[in-house]
């Protein structure tokens, strides 16, 4: 019977953990493996890290993720395993659902063209554990550190299967360590992720994708670091592409944009 590999990563006092480990002895498939992991003593202290250490103790055929703080429906691994059989797929993505800390619950579909939350996150995906070996990685990064292992995987997977399903909940805590990073480090954190994808995956095919990148660290510098020239001038000297090119963009998104691109550039 083929395995799943479930890893948590997870250190200090997470006082959720033990929903996140209960939810996967909950599952209605029967061979999972839990793997809860935190980064290695004496190497970079960051999820990234940790995830990293799980693939390499992990037996399964499969792998999936679940952070500490959330947790999945119970029959989110038998239900992804069986469209994986059923499709031929090596990697099964799903809906999330982000549990706000008002109480309310929003559900999110599946983005098929990223970047983007859903289609981001390593979370609510299932991979055959091929996917996961020989990735080009940082693990020092932590604010997009998902996207850096998402789109080498999926770039390698012959087929990919997306199911309406919304099986993982994501539950909101600003107070997590990515809620708690300054504007500059975020910014810096996607650059350095971009720079980690354009090695690993150089065709001329992920041109767009790649931009997609620097635009989103763009609009990071906006949100957080609007005055500063000197990081504006490193994000935007990663991108090839024109800079108004993304319809996610709104008028004034375009507009702030548009207006920096005529103060320093």
């Amino acid at each position: 019977m083929e395995k799943v590999s479930a890893i948590i990563p997870a250190w200090g006092k997470t006082p959720f953990l033990e929903r996140a480990v209960s939810s996967m002895r909950r599952q209605t498939f029967g061979n999972v493996e839990c793997i809860v992991v935190a980064p290695p003593e004496n190497g970079p202290q960051t999820a990234a890290a940790a995830r990293r250490a799980g693939v390499e103790m992990a037996k399964g055929d499969w792998i999936s993720f679940c952070d500490a703080d959330d947790w999945m429906e119970p029959d989110a691994l038998s239900g992804m395993l069986d469209e994986a059989h059923r499709e031929g797929a090596d990697c099964v993505c799903c809906g999330m659902v982000r549990e706000l800390a008002d109480g309310r619950s929003i559900r999110r579909p599946y983005e098929k063209e990223g970047p983007g939350d859903t289609c981001n996150a390593l979370v609510n995906k299932l991979f055959r554990r091929e996917l996961l070996e020989g990735l080009t990685l940082d693990d020092a990064v932590v604010f997009g550190e998902d996207l850096m292992v998402t789109a080498q995987a999926l770039a390698k997977a012959k087929k990919i299967a997306v199911m309406d399903a919304a099986y993982y909940h994501y539950c909101e805590d600003p107070s997590s360590v990515t809620h708690r990073l300054d504007g500059r480090r975020r910014v810096m954190d996607l650059v350095r992720v971009g720079e980690v994808l354009r090695s690993a995956l150089p065709g001329p095919e992920y041109s767009r994708f790649h931009d997609s990148i620097a635009r989103d660290a763009l609009l990071l510098w906006i949100r957080y670091r609007l005055f500063d020239r000197k990081l504006w001038r490193l994000v935007r000297s990663r991108m090839a592409g024109p800079l108004l090119g993304d319809s996610r963009h709104g008028f004034l998104k375009k507009g702030a944009l548009a207006c920096a691109a005529c103060l320093f550039d």
